[in-house]
């Protein structure tokens, strides 16, 4: 019986060791979530980190849109999703002929977007766009967490069938929990620059777009 009891012990006490190293996964994440929420909520100013996060999704888009020869590149296509994210100023005419580089079509929309960025500032004016800024934020942070969790709960819910396939089912959390919460990141850089030039916002009036703030 003290043999059996032992064993017992010892694989509960290895299944709450497994426990705690799953809920390590999410306490990381949810550590660099409400770090960021924290510092919105207490009135950080933003627009610098928000012309930076801007600068990053055009550049990606740009990359994405790219790849290969440059007889390649669907310009409609980057034309396109560019026009989805902000009002693009540029010509795509003066790029269908030219000799040019990808860098130099990240510099060029990069320019453009924050160009973009100052007439919608001039606008609606500098304290309600750093308003604008607080808000989409924690708006978008907030409902993409959310939807991060149910994802990772129904990760962890059909984890330990990797034991079949010779994986530990551990590891294939961490790993797939990390791609999961990074394209979670990069969807909501994108969808926050969406918002920033897309949020019908009049001149001093706040916007009503349903900030939790607890």
């Amino acid at each position: 019986v003290q043999s059996a009891q032992e064993q017992v012990e010892s694989q509960n006490f290895e299944m709450r060791k497994n426990v705690l190293k799953y809920d390590d996964v999410m306490n990381r994440q949810r550590h660099a979530i409400y770090g960021d929420r924290r510092r919105v909520l207490e009135g950080e100013d933003l627009e610098a980190q928000l012309r930076e996060t801007t600068k990053r999704v055009v550049e990606q888009v740009v990359r994405g849109n790219t790849e290969g020869f440059a007889e390649d590149w669907d310009l409609d296509h980057l034309w396109t999703t560019m026009r989805s994210l902000y009002p693009v100023q540029l010509d795509q005419a003066d790029y269908e002929h030219a000799a040019v580089t990808v860098d130099q079509l990240v510099d060029d929309f990069c320019d453009d977007a924050m160009r973009a960025y100052d007439l919608r500032e001039e606008q609606l004016t500098a304290p309600l766009m750093r308003q604008v800024e607080r808000q989409v934020l924690l708006t978008v942070l907030d409902r993409k967490w959310r939807e991060h969790l149910y994802e990772m709960d129904y990760l962890r819910e059909g984890i330990g069938l990797r034991a079949m396939a010779q994986k530990d089912p551990l590891v294939e959390y961490q790993r797939e929990g990390a791609q999961m919460f990074q394209a979670m990141m990069d969807a909501f850089m994108e969808e926050v620059v969406t918002f920033l030039f897309k949020l019908d916002v009049a001149p001093a009036q706040a916007p009503a777009v349903g900030v939790q703030t607890d």
